[in-house]
């Protein structure tokens, strides 16, 4: 498994702007001071996303801003020392992103066959994250067969979709475990869109973390009575806090996948076994049958040497003497 004690916290702020340079600086902010590894918007150019007629063509024109209001909000997350990620939806967005020292890019499954895309975003070097919402697994080997270089470890797969909220039984993550396969050596992340006004926002990514996904998006918003863009699965400043911290501190029990006890585990078998002790007094130089043995925890026995397994003493002999409950110690036997 790989290890998600590396874990990318993506406060995604989305269409949460509303197109206000000010509300965007502010999503920043929050999401650095609950703890976020990094802030994503969405770097919106009407024209890139739909045709004049679409229905939401309007509020799309309505997110757009200027660069100088982008390269304040570029600003405000160096200023905070959080990573800034980007949507983007074509050259123009692709440009701005890379222009305002974006540290990671977004495709989002709306691009999954914009293949020029795919690929300027991969020739950008960048930490790419990939939307897999509502596709299939045979789109997703196709995706590998037009664009061998895609799995890379900086590229991260995504999987979830946004149902306004996504009820729980909508999320299938265990198809977390059949997209790491795929796409290996390439990472996979967690889009988690719970209802922001319940307990499942809080925990449900915590059911992601066994999988070794490397990147977890979170909806972020100011305040949810604001009932701003893309609020309903969203978390408050202090909710996301909790959040970041919930994530944090049960990613520790993660821990390995190897069968190799370590620190605690340890001490916990060495007291815990049951080791080799005299079933009764042996003497000195007796040659040792089953019958002299038997399998008991003694006192201490963590401190000493002593033995698990009886077939690798059978047929030794003791250098010295023994009395009943005595726990049998390589150093006192001879061959």
């Amino acid at each position: 498994m790989r290890n998600s004690k590396k874990i990318k916290i993506i406060a995604e702020a989305a269409q949460g702007f509303e197109g206000d340079p000010l509300l965007a600086r502010l999503l920043v902010r929050a999401a650095a001071r609950a703890g976020a590894d990094a802030v994503k918007f969405q770097l919106v150019y009407a024209d890139e996303i739909a045709t004049p007629e679409y229905k939401y063509y309007d509020l799309f024109k309505k997110l757009e801003m200027p660069a100088a209001c982008w390269r304040e909000v570029a600003s405000e997350s160096k200023k905070e020392g959080i990573g800034l990620y980007f949507d983007v939806f074509g050259k123009k967005s692709l440009r701005m992103a890379l222009a305002l020292g974006a540290e990671g890019l977004k495709i989002h499954a709306t691009d999954f066959y914009h293949d020029a895309l795919l690929s300027a975003a991969l020739d950008s070097k960048k930490n790419v994250l990939i939307s897999c919402g509502g596709l299939t697994k045979r789109e997703l080997v196709g995706l590998f067969k037009r664009h061998p270089r895609i799995k890379e470890p900086r590229v991260s797969f995504m999987h979830g979709f946004q149902a306004e909220p996504t009820p729980l039984a909508s999320n299938n993550l265990l198809r977390l475990g059949t997209l790491a396969a795929l796409c290996r050596p390439a990472g996979i992340g967690f889009m988690d869109h719970s209802d922001g006004a319940t307990e499942d926002s809080l925990n449900l990514a915590l059911l992601a973390l066994p999988f070794g996904i490397q990147a977890l998006e979170k909806h972020i918003t100011l305040d949810r009575e604001l009932r701003l863009e893309d609020y309903i699965s969203a978390l408050p400043p202090a909710g996301f806090a909790r959040f970041v911290k919930k994530i944090r501190r049960f990613v520790k029990s993660l821990g390995s996948s190897s069968f190799e006890p370590k620190g605690k585990e340890i001490l916990y078998r060495k007291r815990s076994a049951k080791v080799i002790v005299a079933a009764k007094n042996l003497q000195a130089g007796q040659k040792i049958r089953m019958a002299d043995l038997m399998l008991l925890r003694c006192q201490n026995q963590e401190k000493l040497a002593t033995i698990l397994v009886p077939g690798t003493v059978l047929g030794a002999r003791l250098k010295k003497a023994l009395k009943k409950n005595q726990p049998l110690l390589q150093k006192n036997l001879t061959r």
